[in-house]
């Protein structure tokens, strides 16, 4: 083997980046490899026509100024990472309405007081109850930065005297805090509405990960990047270069080398073999010990029997759209806007099976409201996006792909049009249709998973929080990106990046152990 480094990524996608970005800030020698042209993974633009569309990226919290910028966006400071952020004025519009009849309609505006004024109009009676529920994330945050500081090795005893809420919220589920705070029925199915954004219904998903969500976007406002998440990603990217870091882009890696029990670094498809103390890889754990490893008995039996255990989270259907008339003529006043055919996350989840449901929750996403430069003048940037919970695709022939992704758009498109009350289908200027198949040939995720792991009871955020670090695999082999211990999305991928750098800056520090 050549060169040698302390560090290599597999992968630039986010959680890759972010990892590379802070073991070089620390000064460790660095190497990123990326099999595709570009940074990224889903984070990421491409250009259909005169549109330059966004690929994931509907918004992202805990930026700001001042004294609302948030724990990520402090995070790109300390790093140096510029990236121009425009705040988003409203969180959200939440429909949710069945064979024409409209049971719920309302719009959420990004802070507190702004939140808490409509909140008295919707739900009076549960004011107390919401102020609750925002009091119960700041003990979640103090917990988690409690337990931060003592590496994984907390103190019991200033647990149960400093932490006690913590420690109850780590154990029950998003659904379980809103009947335990004492909310209407009303009142949860509007808390409730990011749900889709955490892959699992309400009374599955941790209460510590949502609380943190919630609490993050409300309290700190959303953004957007101005130039598309892209930006976000080439900023990262830039910075990492000038800390040091080195870049191999259409490079792929195939092999994980290993010696002594511990890892020695990587092949490339070129036949490149690299020295490395430390690998992180953005690849599942699976494709790595089934695929890249060159020595798979030295994966812990642990490892293979929580791998085997876990099933995939959201698989992505996404239809982008460029249209020929403004968001003013097609009468779209919202950014973000969640369409339901109920209030049941349950009935919601389990419907996303199956190609064909009755029941769903489609996203739908004008990025023109955020930034009205983002698409030429009098056109709309119109994304509609819903997810599957198996692995519904897996019947599609390549001779019936184009046919079927195209009979779920039209279907996507119909319902948006009539639960909008709005004309789409004569104003399509430019279309793409990515499903499941899409997401996994680009981003190299087993069924098209942009989700990671389904967060489930025994695996959310909380049991991989306390258990990060405890359940050794491979030494010297590293995990990041949406299946790592912050589970997915665009700010947790980030901060689970992050803390990877940090992790591994100490194994390089203590010589590989």
């Amino acid at each position: 083997m050549s060169d040698k480094y302390d560090l290599v990524v597999i992968g630039a996608g986010n959680g890759g980046l972010m990892t590379a970005c802070r073991a070089s800030r620390m000064g460790l020698r660095t190497l990123v490899i990326e099999r595709h042209n570009l940074p990224g993974g889903a984070a990421s633009s491409f250009v259909r026509g005169r549109f330059e569309f966004e690929a994931a990226l509907h918004e992202v919290p805990d930026f700001g100024k001042g004294a609302e910028r948030g724990e990520l966006g402090r995070i790109f400071d300390e790093l140096g990472i510029e990236v121009e952020m425009i705040p988003l004025k409203d969180a959200f519009r939440y429909i949710i309405e069945k064979d024409g009849e409209r049971s719920m309609d309302v719009t959420f505006p990004h802070g507190m007081d702004a939140f808490f004024a409509v909140m008295e109009k919707e739900c009076p009676d549960d004011i107390e109850a919401v102020k609750n529920f925002f009091a119960a994330a700041e003990d979640m945050g103090k917990g988690l930065e409690y337990f931060g500081s003592t590496r994984g090795n907390p103190d019991p005893e200033v647990l149960k005297r400093d932490h006690q809420n913590f420690m109850r919220l780590l154990s029950i589920s998003a659904g379980e805090l809103f009947r335990a705070l004492g909310m209407s029925q009303k009142c949860i199915d509007i808390m409730s509405a990011y749900w889709p954004y955490q892959g699992a219904d309400i009374d599955t998903i941790d209460a510590s990960r949502y609380l943190m969500m919630v609490s993050s976007y409300f309290a700190n406002g959303a953004f957007v990047p101005k130039m598309r998440s892209h930006e976000m990603s080439s900023a990262i990217v830039k910075r990492a270069r000038e800390l040091g870091c080195e870049f191999w882009f259409d490079t792929e890696v195939t092999k994980i080398i290993t010696k002594k029990g511990a890892v020695a670094g990587v092949e490339t498809a070129d036949g490149r073999r690299v020295k490395a103390t430390a690998v992180a890889s953005n690849a599942f754990p699976e494709v790595v010990y089934s695929k890249l490893l060159d020595n798979k008995k030295l994966v812990p039996k642990f490892e293979l029997k929580k791998a085997n255990a876990r099933s995939y989270g959201f698989r992505g259907f996404s239809v982008y759209l460029g249209l020929d008339a403004s968001p003013e003529e097609l009468g779209i006043e919202d950014y973000t806007i969640f369409l339901s055919t109920t209030n049941d996350t349950k009935v919601l989840y389990d419907s996303s099976a199956t190609r064909h449901c009755d029941d769903f929750a489609l996203d739908v996403c004008c990025l023109n409201i955020a930034n009205p430069d983002c698409s030429p003048e009098g056109t709309t940037h119109l994304v509609l996006t819903i997810s599957y919970t198996e692995d519904a695709w897996a019947d599609v022939t390549p001779e019936n792909y184009s046919k079927v992704k195209r009979e779920v758009a039209d279907r996507l498109i119909d319902r948006c049009e009539k639960m909008m009350k709005i004309d789409i289908r004569s104003h399509i200027e430019e279309i793409e249709i990515a499903s499941p198949v899409t997401f996994a040939r680009y981003m190299y995720t087993p069924q098209g998973s942009i989700y990671g792991y389904y967060s489930d009871r025994w695996d959310g955020m909380s049991a991989r929080t306390l258990s990060n670090g405890l359940e050794p695999t491979v030494p010297g082999l590293f995990f990041v990106g949406g299946h790592g211990s912050r589970l997915s999305g665009f700010l947790p991928t980030y901060m689970s990046g992050n803390q990877a750098g940090l992790q591994i800056l100490g194994y390089v520090m203590g010589g590989g152990k």
